[in-house]
């Protein structure tokens, strides 16, 4: 097996571990289940977030762009800056694999991620998601599995799920939006410097390439957000 097939069979693995062990069937999310969003009970989070296949509309030669914003107000947090994530898209081994090449941040903040073969899920989100907990981790020195499997059990146990509409340049796509708050009530919350509100946000919509529109981290502070990191998809971003 080769060492490239084996870093993709490890990011499905990931995503399955994090989205703590649900073994539901992917389910096809193209138009008419778009249309339909407004009229069905959510699915399930673990479900729109980690099951699907998120790169069945893509093809070969595309490329995935995502905008990337940090802000804080708290310079002992670390530096606010806008960077970029782009995704390449390459033939996959059949079906709705697709194999993903990743270029992750520019210059100095550049750092290595992928490649991956043989995926149907969309990189980005694990690739946003192991980031920010390196990122908070650190900033917090905290125990990254810790808080890892803080918002995996969250994610599970008490996220929301809606219908609802979301703009993309322009155009307004039925999509569905996961949020939850997985450090509220955390009997560590004291020592997490106000990051305890932490509220994550998943926009995702089955009519867009790569499916994930929008995700927003946010925390919330007297005076203004205390943290905002966010990535969005850019359609001109490639």
């Amino acid at each position: 097996m080769s060492a490239r097939r084996i870093i993709g069979l490890c990011l499905v693995l990931a995503a399955t571990l994090f989205a703590a062990g649900f073994l539901v069937e992917p389910l096809p999310a193209r138009a008419a289940e778009a249309q339909a969003a407004t009229e069905i009970a959510p699915p399930e989070a673990a479900d729109i977030l980690f099951e699907r296949h998120q790169l069945a509309g893509t093809k070969p030669g595309d490329t995935l762009a995502y905008a990337y914003t940090r802000k804080v107000t708290d310079a002992e947090l670390g530096p606010s800056f806008d960077d970029r994530i782009r995704l390449m898209i390459e033939p996959g081994p059949g079906g709705d694999a697709r194999d993903v090449r990743v270029d992750f941040f520019s210059a100095e903040r550049h750092h290595a991620a992928g490649p991956f073969e043989g995926v149907t899920t969309n990189p980005v989100l694990m690739l946003f998601l192991e980031n920010h907990l390196v990122d908070l981790s650190g900033r917090l020195k905290g125990n990254p599995r810790y808080l890892k499997n803080a918002i995996r059990s969250a994610l599970r146990d008490r996220a929301r799920v809606e219908a609802t509409d979301i703009s993309v340049d322009g155009r307004s796509l039925k999509g569905w939006r996961v949020t939850v708050k997985p450090f509220e009530g955390d009997a560590n919350a004291a020592r997490m410097r106000g990051l305890e509100s932490l509220t994550y946000t998943f926009d995702v919509a089955p009519d867009l390439p790569g499916e994930i529109a929008r995700i927003e981290i946010a925390a919330e502070a007297p005076g203004g957000r205390l943290w905002e990191e966010t990535i969005a998809y850019d359609p001109k971003g490639s």
